[in-house]
């Protein structure tokens, strides 16, 4: 009976290698596609930053947009009063 018990380990394990095999090829698949998805990301975040840069802008631009209108407003008159003609 030792012998059944024998040849029953070798069958599962003829079994079970090509599964492990498969499972490894797909983990190493995996493995290899991370570098180029960051490199992906890294360029996104890149061209984000960028847009973040001018959103400083933008909020500069309209705190002093805003003194200006309060300034005329504080004048007394609209901007074609405040303003010449040309």
């Amino acid at each position: 009976m030792p012998d059944a018990a024998l040849w029953i380990m070798v069958i599962v394990l003829i079994a079970v290698i090509p599964v492990l095999v498969g499972l490894l090829k797909g983990i190493l698949e995996a493995a290899r596609s991370i570098p180029p998805r960051i490199d992906a990301i890294a360029g996104v975040a890149t061209a984000g930053s960028q847009d973040l840069n001018a959103v400083v802008i933008l909020l500069t631009t309209q705190n002093y947009i805003s003194q200006i209108v309060s300034s005329v407003a504080n004048y007394g008159g609209s901007l074609d009063v405040a303003l010449p003609d040309y």
